[in-house]
């Protein structure tokens, strides 16, 4: 079975996104994958509108400033949507248990719940928002095991 293209929608300040591609880059071994930034706020928008564009079959979103730990993060993120129940697959931050980073959706359920909900959450909260919409429709989102991505000064320090 061929891998699924994999469009990487990166979005944040433009010093942090250059460290995040560099990271994405270096530190990937998935493909076929295609990273773009995404620099417009306000950033549930911007992301909607760069996923509009995109014609891969999966979206991965990424916030700037993360970078991964290990090659294979995406072919464990892109492995987690091979049931038909599993919407969505996140990573974690190394740094700190449990909270989410970096969002996997197949395009089919991104565009079936409307993208991200920008009118309510056009600032933070949106990933949040969509994974409850995700839940709602019947669906689930998975957490990968051994995707960890690191943060800030750390990430900057690591990918430089």
């Amino acid at each position: 079975m061929p891998t699924p293209p994999v469009a990487v929608l990166i979005r944040g300040s433009v010093t942090n996104a250059a460290a995040t591609v560099r990271a994405v880059r270096a530190d990937t071994s998935y493909t076929p994958r295609t990273v773009y930034l995404v620099l417009d706020a306000p950033p549930a928008e911007a992301l909607n509108q760069a996923a509009a564009v995109r014609g891969e079959p999966l979206l991965l979103f990424l916030d700037a400033g993360l970078c991964p730990l290990h090659s294979d993060w995406l072919t464990r993120l892109v492995a987690r949507l091979d049931r038909p129940t599993v919407g969505a697959a996140v990573g974690t931050l190394a740094t700190s248990a449990g909270k989410l980073a970096g969002l996997l959706v197949r395009r089919d359920t991104f565009d079936l719940l409307g993208g991200f909900d920008a009118d309510r959450h056009p600032d933070a909260g949106f990933v949040e928002d969509f994974l409850a919409r995700l839940i709602g429709l019947g669906s689930e989102y998975v957490a990968a095991a051994g995707v960890e991505f690191l943060a800030g000064s750390a990430q900057l320090n690591r990918a430089g």
